[in-house]
């Protein structure tokens, strides 16, 4: 599986941007190659669809001509239909055409008009599904980076101690004694204690670069001992059960994934409580006016989205209001979620059912409006 995951910033751009002939498609692929052929004929399908709405919405024919001539570049490119994830997502303009394969499934759809259709694409920041593994044993220490586009794989880390002895560099000869003493009731923590702080200062560099949760893999007295002492800021509470050493990369990024699972729900569930309490306060609404206003005037901390929803209407980026019609080429919630973005806030896309509030959109403003 081959994923192209945008940073913020990217995002941030795509939202801003603003001119006629610009086309947004969302396509499910999979990542079995036999399967891609399929995939490109739906591409093909849904570019003629957004080049035909393009030409009926009116402009420049030689503009619109340089818009589908991406697209088509893109449906003959032979190598990026060979290695696919679960959703693409295409941006095309007359000036270029980029794509993005993402991990997350997206329901297939196409956009033209005079901006993108940016919320599917957030779905992937909301949960990226990437972490570090620290698999940590007397015996045995490993680093694990857990993507979501390659299953387990063991980070180097510069001055990570090999084992217990190694943190004490004992030399071969005289190992049979100072194993005796290491496990012996009076040496024995200090010298854990002590081992687990050699591993915590060689894996930090490591996790301030990356930022993404630490899940532990490791068994009483270490795994308590570590959590004593560890600098790491997202670290997770939940552990993987059982020695270590008898799982390889690939068991220990399945476990993973189920703790990040439940890690993400759990989330969201705080997040909906969050809402109501700060609803019961006035400092959440649910009303797509309110919504809208407070995202024009900056006030939207966290915008909560249905990833499929639609409501009928056009922003006025100026007064916060939405007329009752739709503009075409604009997509309402594409137009709220910009303005979030562009004043600081964050957009969450989730699934139906998921939006705390229980509607198409929620949001927790900073200010009243």
């Amino acid at each position: 599986m081959h994923t192209d995951i945008p940073q913020r910033p990217e995002v941030e751009h795509l939202a801003a941007v603003s001119s006629p002939h610009l086309v947004t498609i969302v396509l499910r692929t999979t990542p079995v190659t036999t399967e891609a052929e399929a995939a490109r004929i739906t591409f093909g399908t849904l570019t003629t669809q957004a080049i035909a709405r393009l030409t009926e919405l009116g402009g420049s024919p030689t503009e619109i001509e340089r818009t589908a001539a991406g697209l088509r570049a893109l449906h003959d490119d032979a190598h990026l239909w060979r290695y696919l994830s679960h959703s693409l997502v295409v941006f095309a303009s007359p000036e270029r055409t980029i794509n993005y394969r993402l991990p997350n499934e997206l329901e297939s759809e196409w956009f033209a008009g005079s901006h993108f259709r940016i919320v599917p694409i957030l779905r992937t920041l909301t949960y990226p599904h990437e972490a570090r593994v620290l698999a940590l044993s007397q015996n045995a220490v490993r680093l694990i980076a857990i993507g979501p586009d390659h299953p387990g794989v063991e980070v180097p880390v510069p001055e990570l101690p090999s084992d217990l002895l190694d943190t004490f560099n004992v030399e071969d000869p005289g190992i049979e004694s100072h194993q005796r003493r290491l496990h012996s009731p009076e040496g024995q923590t200090p010298r854990l204690l002590a081992y687990t702080r050699a591993v915590d200062r060689a894996i930090a560099p490591v996790l301030r670069a990356t930022r993404v949760p630490l899940i532990l893999a490791a068994t009483q007295p270490l795994a308590g001992m570590f959590r004593s002492i560890t600098s790491a800021t997202e670290f997770l509470d939940a552990t993987i059960d059982g020695n270590p050493d008898e799982r390889t990369a690939a068991e220990l990024d399945e476990a993973a994934r189920t703790i990040l699972d439940a890690h993400y729900a759990a989330e969201l569930a705080a997040d909906a409580e969050r809402f109501e309490t700060r609803r019961a306060n006035g400092k959440a609404v649910t009303d797509l006016t309110d919504v809208a206003r407070a995202a024009v005037a900056g006030a939207v901390a966290t915008l909560y989205v249905d990833i499929d929803a639609h409501p009928v209407g056009a922003l006025d980026t100026l007064t916060g209001t939405v007329s009752a019609e739709s503009d075409p080429g604009r997509s309402l919630v594409d137009q709220i979620a910009a303005q979030v973005l562009a004043h600081g806030g964050r957009v969450l896309p989730l699934r139906r059912g998921e939006v705390p509030g229980g509607g198409e959109l929620g949001a927790e403003v900073r200010f009243s409006v």
